[in-house]
């Protein structure tokens, strides 16, 4: 029988595949034997030497002030590796010399694009060497810088077409620089937790992530595309109650006054009286010998408990007051300023106490007579009432401030080993016991408070996506510490104070404000040593209707005083001036009350400036102007019949008057028409000084003088 040819054709060419196919066949599935079953744990730890999982950190969330300014973030920076051997080789050797320039102009600009072309061909052409698939290209690049890098050709085609490796790490940045950083804080990997940064660590971390790695060799990892692995959740933001004006005020104040005394170290704080909101929080340490620089190193005001020294009267006169032994008329023999309790002798630091015996306990806690306050606790308490009537105005408490670090307070009692006869008259003057400033400023807040007594905090709100997870209220610590009686008297002495006692030098012609100053010697217990002293100023302002309450404390001046009034009273005025020409809240409102009703004498005159705003103030004490000029700026005239307006016009004048302005009108007619102005004083201008521009004429540079 004939065989047909196509047959035999097809024959043949099964019988070669079986001879191939077969083979091939048996070899595949003896291999998936060999590696499934037989060799299974080798390849599976291969495998694990290959790929591992790696935690991936959270981004970690903002820290904002009061008023919604960015106090820490966490900005994102990126390093840039770059695998030649991913681009087909057309696409690779056709973009050379593009990415060669493009590189040299914006990544590394010490290489020429004739150097990056060399180092680029030497990338994918290494014959004979290793493949190296992790060539760096760049450290710290910015969100911006990789933007545009993967732009670029061959990197334009991803990581998967164009083998640029892109990792993201991010580094903490505080907008603000330096401002607030020690209450701000700091959060390092297995490290120290300082701040809010510490105390808030683990809402502002966030919950880390998952991510796989491969190995590439030669101890890299590199981030897979698995998409099954945990992502990260972002940690949440912080919202502070700090004030990023009144914290730079403060700073700035308390620099300025250490730099002056050359002191050791400064505290100062402004807290809300109504609430207990920490607005700001400076603390300032020395860090030379020389003490000419100072930097935020340590939190003094909630770490440091010291001997506060007068600025404790307060709280004495407090339990004289609140037990009913004296009230503001009593008399006291402060026995001309020296008074021996047991061994020990007491002085004043007044040189006016030398001619004084018999004063008022007014007059007593106003010249901070030492012998005065101790004499009346020494004299009208036993056992351990005064120790026991204190703990009452929570000064044994602590603050309970959401910082970590801060230091208990003390107060010496018959149950202590150190407790002597003298205890008594050296704790009514603030010895023997020890307060952190925040402390301190708690105990003032709540007399400014009428009595109230608020927790100090930092921290309004926690939330992440807008949603609040954590809210912090202000909160009442106690109600009333002493009787609304006790408390009227407390401020009327912290006024007078002020107005004739021991900062009076410090009174303020702008506003009111009531306040205690502080000395206390440190170290007298160590002989053979230099004296060291602690200077504090405590009070809150406008004294009428409390905003704001400070302590400034200041350890070791030793340039100049050392007295409170002298050194810590003057960084608190400088705090407390910047505070009300900065700050609205602070000032009463205009139409606030009945409208006044004012007779001739007391009618505007001689006011020049904005015409519209004339017009309101006018308004606003009921005065009708009958005719208007047609001017931008004009002056107020008066007589017992009628106001008139008249129009002015200071800029076509050869030298503009600006006497009747207000300090804005002044500064833009002078500025306006090119002319430097140097204020001086508040309200209005009532006298001009034009400065010699040299050849006896007036120059360019005019001094105002405001009253």
């Amino acid at each position: 029988m004939a065989v047909n040819f196509k047959d035999e054709v097809l024959i043949r060419i099964f019988a070669i595949l079986a001879v191939i196919i077969v083979p091939v066949a048996a070899l595949l599935m003896y291999r998936t034997v060999d590696i499934a079953v037989v060799r299974q744990a080798e390849f599976q730890a291969m495998g694990q030497e290959r790929f591992r999982i790696v935690t991936v950190q959270a981004e970690r969330g903002n820290i904002y002030s009061h008023n919604n300014n960015l106090l820490a973030t966490s900005v994102p920076y990126f390093s840039l590796h770059f695998d030649p051997y991913v681009a087909s080789p057309r696409d690779y050797y056709d973009n050379i010399d593009s990415l060669a320039l493009l590189l040299s102009r914006h990544v590394d600009s010490n290489h020429t694009p004739g150097a990056w072309r060399d180092s680029l061909l030497m990338m994918r052409d290494s014959a004979g060497g290793v493949a190296n698939h992790y060539f760096k290209l760049a450290e710290s690049v910015s969100y911006s810088e990789l933007s545009r890098i993967r732009t670029f050709p061959i990197f334009n085609q991803g990581r998967m077409g164009g083998g640029l490796i892109v990792e993201k790490r991010a580094a903490r940045k505080r907008p603000f620089g330096w401002l607030a950083r020690r209450t701000i804080g700091y959060s390092r990997e297995g490290g120290a937790r300082v701040g809010l940064e510490g105390a808030f660590d683990e809402q502002l971390a966030g919950e880390s992530g998952k991510q796989e790695m491969f190995n590439m060799g030669g101890g890299i990892w590199l981030p897979t595309d698995n998409l099954a692995i945990v992502e990260p959740t972002s940690g949440a933001n912080v919202y502070t109650t700090l004030d990023v004006n009144i914290q730079d005020i403060t700073e700035n104040a308390l620099e300025n006054g250490l730099l002056r005394h050359r002191a050791e170290w400064g505290a100062a704080i402004v807290m809300d009286v109504k609430t207990g909101a920490i607005r700001a929080m400076a603390n300032l340490g020395a860090v030379n010998a020389r003490r000419n620089r100072y930097a935020e190193q340590y939190n003094y005001a909630i770490s440091r408990s010291n001997e506060p020294g007068s600025t404790f009267k307060l709280a004495t006169m407090m339990a004289l007051l609140e037990d009913g032994y004296v009230d503001l008329d009593s008399e006291v023999d402060i026995e001309n300023g020296v008074k021996k309790f047991y061994d020990l002798t007491m002085e004043d630091a007044s040189s006016q106490s030398r001619g004084w015996r018999v004063i008022s306990v007014r007059d007593a806690f106003e010249q901070s007579s030492n012998v005065g306050m101790a004499k009346l606790v020494d004299s009208l308490y036993k056992n351990n009432e005064f120790t026991e009537r204190l703990r009452d105005f929570h000064l044994e408490s602590e603050s309970g401030i959401e910082l970590e670090g801060e230091r208990a307070p003390f107060l010496n009692d018959t149950s202590r080993a150190e407790f002597s006869g003298i205890s008594r008259a050296w704790m009514a003057i603030g010895y023997e016991s020890r307060l952190t400033p925040l402390q301190m400023l708690t105990f003032y807040n709540a007399v400014a408070n009428g009595g109230r007594m608020m927790k100090p905090y930092l921290v309004t709100q926690v939330e992440r996506g807008g949603r609040i997870l954590e809210e912090y209220k202000p909160t009442v610590v106690d109600k009333q510490i002493a009787s609304p009686q006790t408390i009227e008297q407390l401020q009327s002495l912290l006024e007078g104070v002020v107005e004739r006692g021991t900062a009076k030098r410090l009174k303020s012609d702008q506003y009111r404000f009531a306040a205690k100053t502080g000395t206390s010697q440190q170290n007298y217990g160590q002989r053979n040593r230099k004296k060291e002293y602690q200077a504090s100023f405590a009070g809150y302002f406008p004294a009428e209707n409390p905003t704001y309450s400070i302590i400034v404390v200041v350890k070791d001046p030793t340039n100049g005083a050392y007295y409170g009034g002298d050194v810590a009273g003057p960084i608190f005025k400088e705090i407390a001036d910047n505070i009300y020409n900065s700050m609205i809240e602070v000032h009463e409102p205009l139409n606030r009350g009945p409208r006044p009703v004012l007779y001739a004498g007391e009618l505007p005159s001689r006011d020049a400036g904005y015409l519209p705003e004339l017009l309101t103030v006018l308004d606003y004490v009921n005065v009708a102007v009958d005719t208007l000029p047609d001017a931008e700026l004009a002056v107020v005239s008066a007589s017992d019949e009628a106001v008139e307006l008249a129009a002015i016009n200071p800029a076509g004048q050869q030298f503009p008057n600006v006497r009747g302005m207000r300090l804005r009108d002044a500064l833009y007619v002078l500025e306006n028409d090119g002319y430097t102005v140097h204020p001086r004083g508040v309200g209005r201008v009532v006298n001009m000084r034009w400065q010699s521009d040299g050849n006896g004429r007036r120059g360019r540079d005019v001094e105002l003088i405001l009253k």
